[in-house]
C-alpha cells in the first residue's frame, strides 16, 4: 500500500531563493524542464527519472518534461494509452481536492499491484521508490515525479521536505508551458503544410521535426510532441538538413519563410 499525505504546512528555505528566481527566469519555456531537473538535483542526492505533467483524472495526462533513460522515454506513448490508468499515482489525486491543495505520495515496487507495470517501470531499470507531488489546479492535478534507483537508495526525510518545497514553487508554473507548447503546436502545424508544399522531397517524419525546429521547440520537446526518441527526432533532422543543404536552425528558417 503507498504512502499518501496530504500537505498542511510547508516552508521554502532561504537557499531555495536562487532556485525560485531560475525557475521563474524559464517559466513558458522549453528550458523550464531543465531547471526543474537542475533543481532537483541540487535538493536530492540524485534522480534516476523526472516527470513533470497535468492530468486531469485516470484517462487523461499531458507530460510536459522527462528526463530519463532512452528505454523508458520510448515506452512513454505506451505508458499514456496502457498504464496511466493503472499508475498508482492517480491514487493520490483524491488527497488533494481543493485547489492549492497539496498531497505527497511515496511509492515502492511491492506497493504496485500490476505486475506488468512493476516489471517495465520499476524493477527492470532498478528503481527503488517513486516520489509524486501532487497539486489541485482551477484545471488539473500538477505533477511532479521523482524516482530514485538503487544505487542512491531510499530518499531521506530532508529530501522530501525539499522536494515538497520545490513542487510548491515550480507545480504552478505548468499552465505556462502548456500555453507555450499550443501556441508552438499550432505554428508547428502551419510550418509543416509549408514545409510540404515547398520540399516535397521530404519525409512525412522530417517535416514535422523540421517544423517543430522552426517554431522553436527542443529537440526533448519535439520527441514528447511526437512519441519519439530524441534520438530519432536528431535523426529525421540531420537527413532533412542534408536534402535542403543546410546545417542549422536558422538556415532552415530562413527556407521556409521564402
Amino acid at each position: 500500500m503507498s504512502y499518501i499525505r496530504k500537505i498542511e504546512e510547508w516552508r521554502a528555505p532561504v537557499s531555495m531563493g536562487a532556485i525560485y528566481e531560475r525557475l521563474l527566469e524559464t517559466a513558458g519555456t522549453d528550458q523550464f524542464g531543465t531547471a526543474v531537473h537542475d533543481s532537483v538535483m541540487t535538493v536530492t542526492g540524485g534522480a534516476r527519472r523526472i516527470y513533470l505533467f497535468e492530468a486531469t483524472g485516470r484517462e487523461t495526462s499531458d507530460l510536459q518534461y522527462f528526463f530519463g533513460e532512452p528505454r523508458v522515454e520510448a515506452m512513454l506513448p505506451a505508458y499514456s494509452q496502457h498504464y496511466h490508468n493503472i499508475d498508482p499515482v492517480c491514487d493520490a489525486y483524491s488527497a488533494a481536492p481543493c485547489v492549492s491543495d497539496l498531497a505527497i505520495q511515496r511509492i515502492r515496487p511491492p506497493d504496485i499491484s500490476s505486475d506488468e507495470f512493476r516489471r517495465r517501470f520499476f524493477d527492470q531499470a532498478g528503481i527503488v521508490e517513486r516520489v509524486s507531488i501532487i497539486q489541485r489546479g482551477p484545471q488539473a492535478w500538477r505533477v511532479i515525479n521523482v524516482a530514485r534507483h538503487r544505487s542512491t537508495g531510499l530518499f531521506m526525510d530532508s529530501e522530501l521536505d525539499a522536494l515538497v518545497g520545490l513542487a510548491r514553487l515550480a507545480l504552478p508554473m505548468l499552465p505556462l508551458n502548456r500555453r507555450r507548447a499550443l501556441s508552438c503546436f499550432s505554428s508547428a502545424q502551419h510550418i509543416e503544410s509549408r514545409l510540404r508544399h515547398l520540399f516535397p522531397n521530404l519525409t512525412r517524419r522530417e517535416r514535422q521535426v523540421c517544423a517543430r525546429a522552426t517554431a522553436g521547440m527542443s529537440v526533448e520537446a519535439t520527441a514528447l510532441d511526437l512519441g519519439i526518441a530524441k534520438t530519432s527526432v536528431m535523426t529525421y533532422r540531420k537527413r532533412a538538413y542534408q536534402r535542403l543543404g543546410i546545417s542549422s536552425v536558422p538556415e532552415l528558417c530562413a527556407l521556409a519563410a521564402h
